[in-house]
């Protein structure tokens, strides 16, 4: 069947028709019957070895895997291992597996490893984190006792990190703030922020921001339950549905390890952490703020950030400016999970970035590290302007789309607008 372009007058024409598609999916059920592997969606993916393993701190085993390539690169050296931290806070690491085709393209392993309390290192069964494990609920537990730990277990003496939303403020505090960081020679920090207050009032901006661009009655709800701290109502959580899937993972369905690590959240310390809110940050993050610092940083830094992320570019070219030897790029079909929308072209730029880190770092006589100018040359092709109205429109729908999901799933009380 031919596709046809429909002249831009005709284009809103189509989007009633796409948007009709999605609310025939969603009210069918058909969504929850099909899922994608994160294999198929992670292009080049080679053969590999995994093992896996653990360490005790504080009671609680922390595990962890590493993926190796079992054919040799034939001429090729391999590079560093990369260690890879979540996010959430207390969002297992499972998502990021399309990350392990790194290993494919030189790394010497790619390291995926669960935080204390979440996932494959889940705390007992009844355990009080308030009581048994407030430093779960701390930002120095992670970044100054736990990742150490992990590199001293692993006997690592040269390794770089690639960190994913909670995990980059984890890897920033890491390298502020550990007693010994020697070893470490790039960051990569994917949708990364800096500032809590920055980041909140960023995604209101009228001009970029991603709720900032929603329509004004949608901006009232999400303000209004705010406000009241609905957190729990139908309204509230068919809107964080909704909205998930424009600006935090634009796959979807959600393929299988997405699924998993949600399966594996540890909502306690996700809570005490960043707070109840999806569209704001309370809590222990609630007045974080190194960006003062950032200048300490002495190792390459790639910025990465979805065109569609919940972390404004205003937040991250921020952050690149206070950095010595930052380079930044955008994904053009991406949300905040840039590892599962943009798995092949995240892939090539850390391959990229990893392969220029190690030429500049090989002893006497190798070049300085520049950072790359990347060309932002993979955006849309459609009008920026026409882009914004489709994102506006097609949000509004998802508003009602996500109304009928929620009266669909029965909630005891249905939907009830809060004055």
């Amino acid at each position: 069947m031919p596709i046809h372009v429909l002249p831009r007058r005709h284009r809103s024409r189509r989007l009633v028709c796409l948007c009709s598609i999605v609310i025939i999916a969603l009210l069918s059920g058909g969504a929850d019957s099909f899922q994608w592997t994160c294999d198929e969606l992670t292009p080049s993916l080679c053969e590999l070895s995994v093992t896996g393993g653990s360490f005790n701190i504080r009671g609680v085993d922390v595990n962890y895997r590493r993926f190796k390539r079992k054919q040799p690169i034939l001429g090729g050296q391999f590079l560093s291992p990369l260690i890879t931290l979540h996010g959430g806070p207390s969002w297992p690491s499972d998502y990021l597996l399309p990350l392990r085709q790194l290993a494919c393209r030189g790394a010497a392993e790619v390291i995926l490893y669960d935080q204390a309390g979440c996932g494959q290192s889940a705390l007992p069964n009844g355990a009080n984190i308030s009581l048994e494990y407030p430093h779960l609920l701390t930002t120095e537990y992670y970044s100054e006792e736990e990742l150490p730990a992990l590199i001293e277990h692993l006997s690592l003496d040269r390794y770089h990190i690639l960190a994913h939303s909670w995990g980059t403020i984890l890897a920033q505090l890491y390298l502020l703030n550990a007693k010994n960081t020697s070893g470490l020679a790039s960051l990569t920090l994917s949708g990364p922020l800096s500032d809590a207050k920055s980041y909140i009032d960023a995604q209101w901006d009228e001009t970029e921001g991603n709720l900032g661009s929603l329509p004004p009655f949608v901006q009232h709800r999400i303000k209004k339950l705010e406000e009241k701290q609905r957190y729990d109502s139908a309204e509230y959580e068919a809107l964080d549905e909704v909205l998930s899937t424009f600006f935090t993972l634009r796959t979807a369905p959600a393929p299988d390890c997405f699924a998993k690590s949600a399966s594996g959240l540890n909502k306690e310390i996700y809570v005490g952490m960043q707070g109840a809110s999806e569209f704001t940050l309370s809590g222990v993050l609630g007045e974080l703020n190194v960006t003062g610092r950032l200048h300490e940083m002495e190792v390459p830094v790639l910025l990465t950030h979805g065109e569609f992320d919940t972390m404004r570019p205003s937040i991250v070219k921020t952050m690149q400016g206070q950095i010595k030897l930052a380079e930044r790029k955008m994904f053009p079909h991406s949300g905040h999970v840039s590892m599962i929308d943009d798995a092949g072209l995240m892939n090539d730029v850390v391959a990229d970035f990893l392969e220029r880190v190690e030429a500049s770092q090989r002893g006497a006589g190798a070049p300085h590290f520049v950072p790359k100018n990347w060309e932002e040359s993979t955006k849309s092709q459609v009008d920026p302007k026409m882009r914004w109205v489709t994102l506006v429109f097609t949000t509004l729908i998802a508003f009602f789309v996500g109304l009928l999901v929620g009266k669909r799933r029965k909630y005891k009380d249905g939907y009830s607008p809060i004055e």
